[in-house]
């Protein structure tokens, strides 16, 4: 209870602020019904000087260290143990040797490559249409000849035939395999780096979840000092059985949370597995414990350079325009069907034939050379040029080929456009959320500074008993989540930059890592 000295100091304290408020303001200043001795009263008061702001060090914030994560914090489940959980065993794991381990094994990657070698092999075929035609036959025939003859004859005939003019069928059909498979090769690339940038998100989220487990641990041990305090002011007779109640179910709470953080860890080490190709049975661990910014791109490049970098280096924008030359090499493949044929032709006939019994002529000879079932010896060698024009249906069908050949050569164009608009699209969207997390990341070090002098000022109160236990578990509530916020806030900054690497047709193994500088 207050008593009376102490309230009328309250009072007089209170008049002299609010003298001094008046007396500051213009219209006060100049106040006929101010005592005459406000000035000699006010003499002495000194008003607080506002704290200062904290320094706003990006280069500070960008770091979170949470020290060592303390193995003994952790909790197992069922039958397995901590970290780890259903897993052999656990795997340190850095950021280049995760990004070296997927340019070999990746699934994604290998599968676009024999994507590509198939395509590439698929144009050496169309290319060597080029080359003569060769056929070989050999025949055998046994002919009966009434009233009581037989003919065996054997034939063998190799044949080259080599097209001179085809309506270009040959050229443009090798043209529009060339550009495809052109086009597969960027889709290639676009492989790798859908892969890498996947793999570095699996990466950071990783790394977050450790972070947060290492928060939750924390967590944890504040908690348990929390209930000690209690324990400690209830035996003394300051503290209440309920204070400690709520300490042991906040305590619990923590400890579940911590819990279902170990799985969400183990989760992440599975996704990444995953997309490395690795085995599900060791269980990966970032490296580094702590979380760093990374400086991936230089923040003051301005996006209409981030553009210009996008239209010259990202594989997507090739692609498309390959695919628009194959289709429209497409459009004259079709045409030339509507053309004449012509090819030269070079053939070599053996030809032997047998009769039974042999016919004998009027002068006594043997076999009678003849054609066809008679009997003979005969070797013939043909050269010939040849033109042929065919047009089935009065060449309707493939006129209509033609046409639909040109629709879709239309729509690889439009795609291409559309794809144009898309990569700008990506480049401005990936390049606002890489600004807007560097700035969020400050923020959140603001909140982290204010939730731990918030829940050191509470633990004093309780301790002195001007405060509540229940102010003291709010307060740690607000401390971890701001320190969980500090750390999605750099893993966002890193991701957010990731994509814009990505966005740009620059990320690499090298760039994920060290960062795209220009040259």
């Amino acid at each position: 209870m207050i008593n009376s000295i102490t309230l009328s100091a309250l009072k007089k304290i209170g008049s002299l602020l609010l003298v001094s408020f008046f007396v500051a303001s213009p219209v006060g200043a100049q106040s006929p019904n101010l005592p005459p001795d406000y000035r000699e009263r006010l003499k002495d008061f000194k008003p607080f000087v506002l704290p200062p702001e904290p320094a706003n060090d990006h280069n500070l914030n960008r770091t979170l260290d949470l020290g060592p994560l303390r193995q003994s914090t952790l909790i197992p489940l069922s039958n397995t143990s901590p970290i780890k959980l259903e897993a052999s065993y656990s795997e340190p794991l850095s950021l280049r040797e995760a990004i070296n381990y997927a340019m070999a094994n990746s699934l994604p990657i290998k599968i676009a490559r024999e994507s590509y070698v198939y395509q590439r092999f698929q144009f050496v075929g169309q290319a060597l249409d080029v080359l003569p035609n060769f056929s070989m036959g050999y025949n055998l025939t046994d002919s009966k000849i009434r009233p009581n003859s037989t003919s065996f004859s054997r034939v063998f005939q190799p044949s080259v035939r080599y097209p001179v003019f085809t309506g270009g069928n040959v050229l443009y059909t090798a043209l529009a395999q060339y550009y495809r498979q052109k086009g597969w090769g960027e889709s290639y690339k676009v492989s790798i780096n859908d892969a890498l940038l996947d793999v570095y998100l699996k990466y950071t989220n990783l790394s977050l979840n450790n972070a947060l487990l290492q928060i939750r641990a924390k967590s944890v041990a504040i908690s348990e000092t929390q209930l000690a305090l209690n324990n400690t002011l209830y035996q003394s007779g300051n503290g209440t059985q309920f204070a400690i109640m709520q300490s042991r179910a906040q305590l619990a709470a923590d400890k579940q949370a911590l819990l279902t953080q170990q799985v969400a860890v183990r989760q992440a080490a599975m996704a990444l597995a995953f997309a490395l190709n690795f085995p599900m049975a060791v269980n990966l661990v970032p490296r580094d414990e702590g979380l760093t910014e990374q400086s991936l791109i230089d923040h003051r490049i301005a996006i209409e350079d981030l553009l210009d970098l996008a239209l010259k280096y990202r594989p997507d924008l090739r692609q498309y325009e390959l695919f628009r030359l194959s289709a429209a090499r497409n459009v004259q493949t079709a045409a030339s069907a509507l053309y004449p044929q012509a090819s030269f032709s070079t053939s070599y006939t053996h030809s032997t034939t047998d009769i039974f019994p042999p016919r004998v002529s009027a002068g006594g000879n043997g076999n009678i050379a003849g054609a066809g079932v008679f009997g003979g010896l005969f070797n013939t060698f043909q050269a010939g040029f040849g033109v042929s024009w065919s047009l089935p249906n009065m060449g309707a069908t493939y006129i209509f080929n033609v046409v639909s050949a040109r629709a879709l050569s239309r729509q690889a164009a439009l795609q291409a456009n559309q794809e144009l608009l898309l990569v700008s699209e990506q480049v401005r969207s990936a390049y606002l959320t890489a600004i807007t997390a560097r700035e969020q990341i400050d923020a959140a070090a603001y909140g982290v500074a204010s939730a731990a002098e918030a829940l050191r000022l509470a633990n004093l109160r309780l301790q002195s008993g001007l405060g509540t236990n229940l102010e003291l578990i709010q307060a740690q509530r607000d401390y971890i989540t701001a320190l969980t916020s500090q750390a999605q806030a750099i893993t966002a900054s890193n991701q957010a930059q990731a994509q814009l690497l990505h966005d740009m047709g620059v990320i690499s193994p090298e760039t994920i890592v060290s960062g795209y500088r220009r040259r």
